[in-house]
């Protein structure tokens, strides 16, 4: 088969609009999918922090990885697992009434990976009315067997 050269700048037109159009959508759906891994770790985040404010320690729990690979940093130093994370805490809050209410400030959140979301924020607690601590934490979230759960947290 021959092709002309009116025909070849046709394919080749033809070609560069099919090459736009496919980077185009691929962008386009790149973006919702970290829109949506965004949004799904803030509601996340939000179940935690409900789950905490009504005393539920082991339900806010639920969004940290149980596994011993789970890092947790404080100013205090490390704690690796997610059970070594567990029995600090309580120890730390051994009943609801020293858990105070927790409230946070989203200060960063970007999408890192496929499936993975760095959020840092300003977080504190009160309990009766004042201020028992707070800082700013970083927490890494992956998307692990379908669900968004802490990875490793630095709180300071």
């Amino acid at each position: 088969m021959v092709v002309s050269n009116k025909n070849r700048v046709l394919y080749l037109a033809a070609g560069i609009l099919l090459f736009i159009a496919t980077a185009f959508t691929f962008k386009n759906n790149k973006t919702a999918t970290m829109s949506d891994a965004i949004t799904e770790v803030k509601q996340a985040l939000d179940g935690q922090v409900a789950a905490w404010n009504k005393g539920e320690l082991e339900k806010a729990m639920d969004f940290y990885w149980e596994s011993p690979d789970m890092l947790w940093i404080s100013r205090n130093g490390t704690e690796q697992g997610w059970q070594q994370v567990l029995d600090m805490f309580k120890t730390d809050f051994t009943d609801r009434s020293k858990m105070g209410a927790y409230s946070y400030e989203p200060l960063h959140i970007e999408q890192v990976g496929p499936e993975a979301v760095y959020y840092v924020y300003r977080w504190k607690i009160d309990l009766q009315g004042k201020k028992l601590m707070g800082g700013v934490s970083s927490q890494l979230w992956r998307k692990v067997n379908g669900r968004w759960v802490i990875t490793a947290e630095h709180a300071s």
